[in-house]
C-alpha cells in the first residue's frame, strides 16, 4: 500500500484522471479560479446556478449574506467564490462561515470561500464583510463544480453598489422670488464629491432643479444630466460629458499586484494570493506583434536578468528566450537568446523584433515591458544568417511559457538560483486566459517516495535489527536462519531495489546527470545529485561485500564486520541527509516545513539507538551481577550432598526480554509514522 501511495503521481500521468479536491480548492487556484481537473470549463451559461445577495447595496465595513443556489433539480459538489471590485478586478473583503465551507485566499486567508467535502449540495450561504475603505461597486464571482469534469467559471451575482456612491441634489423653491437664486451642482467621482454653488443677483423665477451624476469606474468621464422645471410646466434637459484628469496610482513600493486587464484584454501567467502577487506575466496579442509585461519579486542586488522562455515541453533545452537585463545602474535592456541544454546562449541578432522597452529594478521588484514583432525576416536574409543567428520566435505556435531570473555578469546570464516556473499546459498567446497552474514533475515525486521508503523506513528498521536484536528470538529461526538476520536481509534488499529504481527514474527525468538550481541562501541543496550517486554506490557495494563474507571463525571476519558496518552506516547517514536536501528542491513541491519532519526523524532515530544501547548495557550488568552472586553463594566447584555444583548457564539471553520487543514494536510504528507523513507531504500537489 505504501508503494501504491507513492506511485499515485505516476499513475495519474498515465490514466489522466484523479479525484477532485474533496476538502476544498487548493491555494494555488486563488489567482486563477481554475480547477486542475484536466477538463475544460463549460462554455454554456450556468443557468442551473445563481449567486444572490441579501442586499443590492453595501456600506464600508458592513456585512451582507451571499448564497450559492442550485436550480432545476441540479446540485454542486465544489466551489470557490470571491468578491471582486468591479473596476480593478481585485479581490475584496472577507468571508465568514454560516453553515458550511471554509475561508481561504489573500494575505488574511479569508478573501475567498470554498467547499470542505465532496457531498452534493443545493445551497450554501456565507457572510461577506466589506473593507472599511471600500469605494466601488462589487460583484461576487465563483467557480462552481457540478462533477469532476463539468464546471463553470465566472458565475457571478448582480452588481452590489456602494450605498454612498449615488449623490442626488434637489433644491426646490415653490414661491417665485426676485432675490438671488442659487443653483447647486454635485459631481460624484470615485474618490470625493465636489459641490459648487453659483449666486446670481439677476431677478428670476426659481425653477426646481434636479441634478443626477453618473460615474463609471476606472474612467475619467463624468456625465451630468440636469432637468429644470418651472411653474409653467416647461422643462429643459441638459446633458454634459466632462473629462476630468485622472492619474493611475502606481503599485505600492516593493509590491506586485494583479493586472486588472488579465482575463479581459490580456492573457496572464500569475501567482497571486488575492491582489498580492509573486509574479505577473501578461501579454496582449496582435497579428503583427505581441506586447509583453513581466513583473516579479526578486532578491539580491547588482545586475539581474528576468526572462520568459518558449518551449515545446516543460523542460529546458532548445528554448527561445526573451530576457530583460538590468545593469548595476538600473538601466534595463531586452534581448533574444536561447537555451542550449540547461545553459543560455547569446545570438547575433539579439535585438531583432524588439521595441518599446520600459523597465526598472528597485525595492526588490523587477518590472519589464516590451513589444516583440511577429513579422518574419526575409527568407533569403534568414538563410544567409542561419549559421550565426537564430530565426525569429514564432508566437503563433502554442508552447509552454517559462519564467526565470538570476544574476548577470555584463551581458552573460548566470545560472538561475531557482528552477524556472513553467506553465502546466502549452499556452495560446491569442487567448486571454489567466494561468496559475505550473508544471508538475510526477517522476521527481516518485523518486522521492522511493527514497523515503528505502532510507527512512527500511534502513531505519533494518539497521536496528542488526545492531540490537541478534540475542532476541535466539532459539528461533525462519527458514533455517536467525530471525534478526532474515528481517535485516529482507529490509536491506528492499532498500537496494528501491534505491536502484529511484536512481533510474531520476536519471530518466533529468536526461542524465545535471546540475540543479539551489534556492537563494540554500546552496547546500545543490549537492543533492552527487550525494545521491554516492549513496547508490554504497548501497550496491554492501551486498557485494556480503557475497565474500568470511566464515565465523575466519581471522578476517572482524575486518569484514567493521567494513560492512561502516559502509552501511555511511549509506544511511548520507541517505537521510540527501533526503533532507531533496525535500527543499523546488521541483519536489513539498511544503517548506517538510525538512523539519526529516530533522525530527533524525533526532528520534539517534535517541532510539541511545535508548537501546543503554538498555543492553543495563541488561548485561544485571546478568553479570546475578552470575557473580550465584558464584559467591555456592563457591566455584563446591559440593552439595557430595555432588559437585556449578551455577546454571542462563537459558535465555537477558537482552531477549519483553521490554526489548516492545521497544522494537514502538520503533517500527514511529518509523512508519515518519515515513507516511513524508510520503503525504511529498506527493501532495
Amino acid at each position: 500500500m505504501m508503494l501504491l501511495r507513492c506511485l499515485v503521481p505516476f499513475l495519474t500521468l498515465l490514466i489522466g484522471q484523479i479525484s477532485g479536491y474533496g476538502s476544498g480548492a487548493p491555494s494555488f487556484t486563488c489567482s486563477t479560479k481554475m480547477p486542475s481537473h484536466g477538463a475544460p470549463a463549460q462554455t454554456s451559461p450556468a443557468t442551473d446556478y445563481q449567486i444572490t445577495t441579501s442586499s443590492s447595496t453595501y456600506t464600508p465595513g458592513g456585512s451582507i449574506t451571499v448564497t450559492i443556489t442550485a436550480l432545476n433539480g441540479k446540485v454542486f459538489v465544489g466551489y470557490l467564490m470571491v468578491a471582486k471590485d468591479e473596476g480593478t478586478g481585485a479581490d475584496l473583503g472577507s468571508f465568514s462561515i454560516i453553515s458550511g465551507g471554509k475561508v481561504m485566499c489573500g494575505t488574511t486567508r479569508d478573501q475567498g470561500v470554498t467547499h470542505t467535502n465532496k457531498a452534493s449540495k443545493t445551497t450554501e450561504s456565507f457572510t461577506w464583510t466589506a473593507p472599511s475603505n471600500a469605494n466601488g461597486n462589487i460583484k461576487f464571482e465563483a467557480t462552481i463544480v457540478q462533477s469532476y469534469s463539468k464546471y463553470w467559471l465566472n458565475v457571478h451575482s448582480d452588481v452590489v453598489t456602494l450605498a454612498s456612491a449615488v449623490v442626488t441634489t434637489k433644491p426646490t423653491t415653490t414661491v417665485p422670488d426676485t432675490t438671488k437664486a442659487a443653483t447647486t451642482t454635485s459631481v460624484a467621482t470615485d474618490k470625493n464629491t465636489v459641490s459648487t454653488t453659483v449666486l446670481s443677483s439677476k431677478p428670476t423665477t426659481t425653477p426646481s432643479t434636479t441634478t443626477t451624476t453618473t460615474t463609471t469606474q476606472n474612467t475619467d468621464k463624468v456625465v451630468l444630466t440636469t432637468k429644470l422645471s418651472t411653474d409653467n410646466d416647461v422643462s429643459t434637459t441638459k446633458s454634459t460629458t466632462t473629462t476630468l484628469p485622472t492619474t493611475n496610482q502606481p503599485p505600492a513600493t516593493g509590491a506586485v499586484t494583479m493586472d486588472h486587464r488579465c482575463g479581459d484584454t490580456r492573457g496572464c501567467f500569475v501567482n497571486c494570493e488575492g491582489n498580492d502577487c509573486q509574479y505577473v506575466v501578461s501579454w496582449h496579442y496582435r497579428p503583427e506583434y505581441v506586447d509583453f509585461s513581466i513583473t516579479r519579486k526578486v532578491t539580491g542586488g547588482g545586475s539581474k536578468w528576468l526572462a520568459i522562455g518558449f518551449s515545446s515541453d516543460p523542460k529546458m533545452g532548445d528554448d527561445d528566450v526573451l530576457h530583460c537585463l538590468s545593469d548595476s545602474a538600473g538601466h534595463v535592456t531586452v534581448a533574444r537568446s536561447y537555451n542550449q541544454g540547461t545553459s543560455n546562449q547569446p545570438i547575433a541578432n539579439s535585438q531583432e523584433g524588439i521595441s518599446s522597452v520600459i523597465g526598472s529594478y528597485n525595492d526588490g521588484v523587477f518590472r519589464c515591458s516590451f513589444r516583440y514583432s511577429q513579422v518574419r525576416p526575409d527568407p533569403d536574409n534568414r538563410v544567409k544568417r542561419q549559421g550565426t543567428s537564430r530565426p525569429m520566435i514564432d508566437l503563433h505556435q502554442h508552447r509552454h511559457l517559462m519564467l526565470g531570473d538570476g544574476p548577470a555578469f555584463g551581458d552573460i546570464l548566470a545560472m538561475h538560483k531557482e528552477n524556472p516556473l513553467v506553465t502546466a499546459e502549452m499556452v495560446n498567446l491569442q487567448s486571454t486566459d489567466i494561468i496559475g497552474d505550473v508544471a508538475r514533475y510526477p517522476l521527481v515525486k516518485v523518486h522521492g517516495c522511493l527514497m523515503i521508503l528505502a532510507w527512512i523506513f527500511c534502513t531505519g528498521v533494518g539497521l536496528v535489527f542488526a545492531r540490537f536484536y541478534k540475542p532476541v528470538w535466539s532459539n528461533r529461526t525462519i527458514l533455517g536462519l536467525k530471525v534478526w538476520f532474515q528481517f535485516h536481509r529482507g529490509l536491506m534488499v528492499t532498500t537496494l531495489v528501491l534505491t536502484l529504481v529511484g536512481f533510474i527514474i531520476i536519471f530518466v527525468e533529468a536526461n542524465g546527470y545535471s546540475k540543479i538550481s539551489a534556492p537563494i541562501g540554500k546552496g547546500y541543496v545543490a549537492s543533492h545529485p552527487i550525494l545521491g550517486i554516492i549513496v547508490t554506490v554504497l548501497t550496491v557495494t554492501n551486498p557485494i561485500m556480503a557475497l565474500f563474507r568470511p566464515g565465523p571463525k575466519d581471522k578476517n571476519r572482524p575486518i569484514f564486520n567493521w567494513a560492512h558496518w561502516a559502509v552501511g552506516m555511511a549509506a544511511h547517514i548520507l541517505g537521510v541527509i540527501t533526503i533532507c536536501f531533496g525535500v527543499e528542491l523546488q521541483k519536489v513541491g513539498a511544503p517548506k516545513y517538510t525538512v523539519y519532519v526529516v530533522i525530527g526523524y533524525i533526532v528520534y532515530h539517534v535517541l532510539m539507538e541511545i535508548t537501546l544501547k543503554i538498555y543492553d548495557l543495563f541488561a548485561e550488568r544485571q546478568n553479570s551481577a546475578r552470575i557473580e552472586h550465584m558464584e559467591m553463594k555456592n563457591g566455584n566447584g563446591a559440593t552439595q550432598n557430595g555432588n559437585s555444583f556449578r551455577p546454571e548457564e542462563p537459558k535465555r539471553d537477558p537482552k531477549d526480554s519483553i521490554i526489548k520487543k516492545l521497544l522494537l514494536a514502538f520503533h517500527v510504528a514511529i518509523a512508519f509514522a515518519f515515513t507516511l507523513t513524508l510520503l503525504l507531504l511529498v506527493t501532495q500537489y
